[in-house]
């Protein structure tokens, strides 16, 4: 879709509005190329177009929301949003007001572009099927636009577009052994991919020894990025928000009430910087950059309008409760990088657990900070510095105040970028940006 386009819907809806009413327009869309690979060969295929659109119609301290979608024809985009709005005046009549509602305030208008050098369908194949064809390969790829907007019927217009590509895949040996990759970017480089393929196949071969059994305890780990990242994300459930902190639901509790800190190596932010994702949240309000875990102190955290409404705080434009129940969660997380360079990890690991993947995770004491998960995918046994063999699949169960605080050793000298790769409302722009790290006295249960 194109951003003229968009905003000439916006207009001729906001021109139907009645007396004291205000809206505000929000569409999460991608124009998306997609191929699903089992056993290396292609058994799907398809391009998705899609732009869905939430509705805030407002009036005074009442506020209502619906759900619908556009197109590039603007007739009939116009006449389904209206519709949308008919809807919603009858029972926005009849519902009580809200002190904490608050139509929002006017921004300046923003317009973001990430290009990139995304290659076409046929260049898709062309770069692909000539590598992959040498391990049994299964996996997703992803390409094309994603677009972010909002507006308001006071004046703001955003926009947002991104050029993006995501090779979530993994490889397969006779044995059913897996190395999991997640081969991101917005630049697609053929060389590049080569070097990330054969440096799978060889972590493929390697997992065709016996895998080692570990006995439950504590145990020296270097985690690499992606499995950082998901530890980060788990702070978007009940941890950065600042409402949950006030309601004592936080796992950042113990930082606020008690004086609590994490290692010094340990700093945290929400950073737009990358422009990975749009800076503006679903009610057009532009959210800056915002320290929150700074050498493991916590300065700040995220709060949006109706929290600062209802707490007399000064709001940094989190986003509102999304349709997975989070509210003020990060949306462009950057854990800063340390001294560990790419090429030492092993060595300062010395003997200990190389952990590329992690999953399942979950909180086994919210408050405590502790957090339950499986290894899985590309986990090995080091020694003196080498890998030594696989491990078979641990549970693990340890607080982020030991592993992001006494107990981190060391943090990785690169980050890097792992984007959002869940699609079930839609491609997401999100990329969660970490280091990896190296921790003492990780916890193994079983």
């Amino acid at each position: 879709m194109k951003k003229e386009i968009y905003n000439t819907i916006c207009s001729q809806v906001y021109n139907t509005l009645k007396e004291g009413e205000d809206l505000t327009i929000y569409m999460e869309g991608e124009n998306s190329q997609y191929f699903r690979f089992n056993d290396s060969k292609i058994r799907q295929t398809g391009i998705i177009e899609d732009y869905n659109v939430t509705l805030s119609l407002y009036h005074g301290k009442k506020s209502l929301q619906a759900t619908t979608t556009v197109s590039s024809d603007i007739d009939y985009s116009v006449k389904n949003l209206i519709s949308e709005i008919d809807g919603l005046r009858a029972p926005l009549s009849l519902i009580p007001e809200n002190n904490f509602t608050a139509f929002p305030q006017k921004f300046d208008s923003l317009e973001v572009y990430r290009e990139g050098d995304l290659p076409d369908r046929e260049g898709i194949l062309d770069g692909l099927m000539d590598i992959i064809d040498s391990d049994n390969l299964t996996g997703v790829w992803t390409s094309g636009k994603i677009f972010r907007a909002s507006s308001t019927s006071k004046g703001t217009h955003h926009w947002f577009e991104k050029d993006s590509f995501i090779f979530d895949f993994s490889l397969i040996d006779a044995k059913e052994n897996m190395v999991k990759i997640l081969y991101p970017g917005s630049d697609w480089n053929k060389d590049d991919f080569i070097a990330a393929f054969d440096d799978a196949s060889k972590r493929l071969q390697l997992m065709d020894k016996p895998k080692l059994e570990l006995k439950p305890g504590k145990y020296r780990v270097w985690f690499e990025p992606h499995a950082v990242a998901d530890f980060v994300d788990m702070l978007n459930w009940n941890g950065v928000s600042e409402a949950s902190l006030r309601n004592g639901s936080s796992c950042l509790l113990k930082m606020r009430k008690d004086n609590v800190r994490l290692s010094e190596k340990f700093s945290l932010d929400e950073s737009f910087d990358r422009k990975s994702t749009a800076s503006f949240n679903s009610r057009s309000e532009v959210s800056g950059n915002v320290s929150l875990i700074k050498h493991g102190i916590l300065e700040n955290t995220l709060i949006n309008s109706k929290t600062a409404l209802e707490y007399g705080l000064t709001s940094n434009y989190a986003e509102d409760v999304n349709s997975w129940g989070m509210g003020e969660y990060l949306r462009a997380p950057f854990m800063h990088g340390g001294d560990i360079k790419l090429d030492e990890r092993l060595e300062k690991l010395g003997t200990g657990i190389f952990i590329s993947n992690i999953h399942y995770l979950n909180w086994s004491d919210n408050l405590g900070g502790r957090i339950t998960g499986l290894t899985r995918y590309a986990c090995y046994w080091v020694e003196d510095g080498k890998m030594i063999a696989p491990i078979k699949t641990m549970r693990f169960d340890d607080s982020f105040y030991n592993f992001f605080g006494n107990n981190l050793e060391g943090v990785g000298e690169n980050v890097l970028s792992r984007p959002v790769i869940e699609t079930y409302d839609g491609r997401n722009p999100g990329e969660t940006t970490c280091p990896g790290i190296l921790v003492n006295d990780f916890e193994l249960t079983l």
